[in-house]
């Protein structure tokens, strides 16, 4: 079962709501997290239980373990950046612990749209981040073949995103005008503060919605072939640029041949060269960034540290091999 919401945050709170996680539950959630992850656990009351991640982005298994109490009623796993969890292990301890298994798959898509593996519970993505064509979009795949009512009635109680003007303008000269518009934000609008800690805020949701009717209908359309090609083209470029350097490593882990992949994650100490990638990127109409705005309550000198060394390069362009910044 696929569910359409507008943001993929959306579609995580409605797939927690289906699996009628309640007040004072809790969830195990990997430490390093996007702040607007921890928005549906707010809402619903869930608690959250941070376990650590290792230098690669990979959940530590050992530390879910230690972090389980009797509260606990399901566990989250981030594919971060496209890298898949090896799920059968983390499925073999949920089903130990009688607990739900959840992906999160916000940073990728899958060539079919979504994955059509069935370990976990349900699954979530976020494809307004791959596909400026759309204006809204998050979806949410049910893995299980119980209660299938309870969410379709939830649904008819919610309004479809409204698209604005700007939105309209703005997905237009992505898809049309790329450099021209990266060209001209460059001369009339300020670099956003990427290389400072926790700067980046991302929007809030004032109410559930799903997705508008535009985007949906060109999810259903979309040659994702076609968009893969493209950007594993230029996540391969990004990785011969940083290579090339000496200083900028790509994090390594090897992503699955049919997975869209948003970004390509690399690690770099050098501040100062940190920093005028920033400015190369904003200067040259390529998406150079850091990445996430953390919650508070999870940041520590370790954390900030992974932070301060890692830079993200969208996959959306990508330089030629001649260039250098």
């Amino acid at each position: 079962m696929k569910f359409f919401y507008s943001h993929g945050r959306t579609a995580f709170k409605y797939g927690l709501k289906y699996l009628k996680l309640k007040k004072n539950d809790s969830i195990l959630i990997p430490e390093y997290i996007c702040d607007v992850v921890l928005e549906p656990l707010k809402y619903l009351k869930i608690k959250p239980i941070f376990y650590e991640i290792d230098k690669n982005f990979k959940c530590n298994l050992e530390n879910i373990k230690k972090k389980f109490d009797t509260s606990t009623k399901a566990l989250l796993i981030v594919n971060y950046f496209g890298f898949e969890e090896d799920k059968k292990k983390y499925l073999n301890f949920c089903k130990n612990k009688s607990i739900f298994l959840i992906e999160d798959s916000c940073h990728s898509l899958n060539i079919k749209l979504t994955d059509s593996t069935k370990i976990s519970d349900f699954i979530f993505y976020s494809p307004k981040k791959i596909l400026p064509e759309i204006y809204s979009g998050g979806i949410l795949k049910i893995n299980r073949n119980d209660n299938k009512n309870s969410i379709m009635i939830t649904n008819k109680k919610l309004g479809h995103y409204k698209i604005d003007f700007y939105q309209i303008i703005n997905s237009f000269l992505e898809r049309k005008f790329l450099s021209l518009k990266r060209y001209c934000k460059y001369f009339f609008f300020k670099k956003p503060t990427y290389d400072k800690f926790n700067s980046i805020k991302n929007i809030r949701l004032s109410k559930d919605l799903l997705i508008d009717q535009n985007s949906k209908e060109f999810l259903n359309k979309i040659d994702l072939k076609k968009v893969h090609r493209l950007r594993m083209k230029n996540y391969n470029l990004w990785k011969k640029f940083c290579l090339k350097n000496g200083s900028i490593f790509p994090i390594n882990r090897n992503i699955k041949t049919d997975t869209i992949p948003w970004l390509l994650p690399a690690f770099i100490k050098n501040t100062k060269l940190r920093k005028k990638l920033f400015n190369f990127g904003w200067r040259n109409g390529y998406v150079i960034t850091s990445w996430p705005t953390l919650p508070k309550n999870v940041i520590n000198k370790k954390i900030k540290k992974k932070w301060n060394n890692l830079i993200c390069f969208n996959t959306d362009r990508a330089p030629t091999d001649n260039v250098d910044f």
